[in-house]
């Protein structure tokens, strides 16, 4: 294909180094299929860097862990622990409990329907996930009384451990309010002599914004690992990702004329495009257009212009004279001196670096590389 994009695994070290100086006890978050990365290229980097807990969308995603683990890390089997943070249904429940997969709690009919699904005689290991403010998913304050006594009357539950999730860390005032809720709900578990092994609410944005203060006993991180920032303040992560195509075609185009769909605006001069075979239909996406948006070649910024089209894109090589059809064009990632990151693709396209992240191609060939440091 002629776009790749390639995992930095030695940046993806130096990111669980920095998380681990902080929390060491990590649940790593492979939801979605490692944020888009593929679980069978993250995996085995985080499992051969110590990790050893890992969080998880649906039970698909649980079952091809286990399948991984099973096939090249047996010795590593009993160590690992997977727990889903999303709905599974009731049909997969037994499924589950046969995998030994850890289900998170949200609701009463979810936790009766789990109850009544569970194979007899066999304990379901489960997190309960409990709203301190994001009013996603989670038991609210007045609910806790009635969890509790269910939970007291089902010796078949096993609870790993009781989290929560916070809103917006940035905001002292609000963690501050989610974090005294939090303890006052656990205070609940603990007045009732319910038996948990765990207590988290940290995930990235937390662990980098309070340090140590809210560790608990585990950080559920995802976008750290990737070397996504969570803070508008940078916290000097690593970039994992390069997106990477190359040019395709070469033009010369004349003062007045334009490029791409529509009427854009005429060039202001004599110049020199390449036509790079990214498009929307690949993932990256239209917001970008009329931003200042641009790829790398030669190590340098070569803006866009005109439309997005559906696969590919027209960019300005006028002061790139060593450019030929051929040369490689960045995307995302580094060339040279100049980079570009996940955020300032984001800032492009106004939505979060998440978004750009999983919103690649699935065809698109995803493969682990030693790349240089950032």
């Amino acid at each position: 294909m002629l776009i790749k994009l390639e995992i930095n695994r030695k940046n993806i070290e130096k990111n669980l180094e920095k998380i681990k100086s902080i929390n060491k006890n990590i649940i790593c978050v492979l939801k979605d299929n490692a944020y888009g990365l593929e679980i069978k290229n993250i995996l085995p980097i985080l499992i051969e860097n110590d990790c050893f807990y890992f969080a998880v969308a649906y039970i698909g995603e649980a079952l091809e862990i286990k399948k991984i683990i099973q096939k090249k890390y047996p010795d590593k089997a009993d160590k690992i622990k997977i727990m889903t943070l999303n709905y599974i249904e009731e049909k997969e429940i037994k499924k589950t409990v046969k995998n030994d997969i850890e289900l998170t709690i949200f609701n009463f009919e979810q936790l009766e329907s789990y109850i009544n699904a569970s194979a007899k005689g066999k304990k379901l290991k489960i997190h309960i996930k409990l709203n301190t403010g994001m009013n996603r998913l989670g038991f609210n304050e007045n609910e806790i009384d009635k969890l509790t006594e269910i939970l007291r009357g089902n010796p078949n539950l096993e609870i790993i451990s009781v989290f929560s999730h916070i809103s917006h860390a940035e905001n002292k005032k609000e963690t501050e309010e989610q974090i005294i809720k939090y303890d006052k709900m656990m205070s609940v578990f603990d007045k009732n002599s319910i038996k948990y092994k765990f207590k988290h609410i940290q995930a990235s944005p937390l662990l980098f914004k309070y340090k140590e203060k809210y560790n608990y006993d585990f950080v559920r991180t995802g976008m750290a690992i990737y070397g996504m920032e969570p803070l508008k303040e940078k916290v000097g992560l690593y970039n994992t990702v390069k997106l990477s195509s190359k040019i395709i075609n070469i033009r010369k185009v004349k003062k007045g004329e334009s490029v791409s769909y529509g009427n854009g605006e005429p060039l202001e001069k004599d110049g020199k495009i390449a036509i790079i075979p990214v498009g929307y239909a690949h993932g990256l996406q239209k917001q970008i257009e009329n931003k200042n948006a641009y790829v790398l070649i030669k190590g340098k910024r070569s803006y866009i212009l005109g439309e997005i089209c559906m696969d590919m894109i027209i960019t300005d090589i006028t002061d790139i004279e060593d450019a030929v059809i051929g040369s490689e064009a960045v995307i995302i990632g580094k060339q040279g001196s100049e980079e570009i990151s996940l955020s300032k693709m984001a800032e492009w396209t106004g939505t979060i670096q998440d978004d750009v992240l999983t919103k690649w191609e699935r065809k698109i060939k995803r493969s682990v590389a030693n790349l240089p440091k950032n």
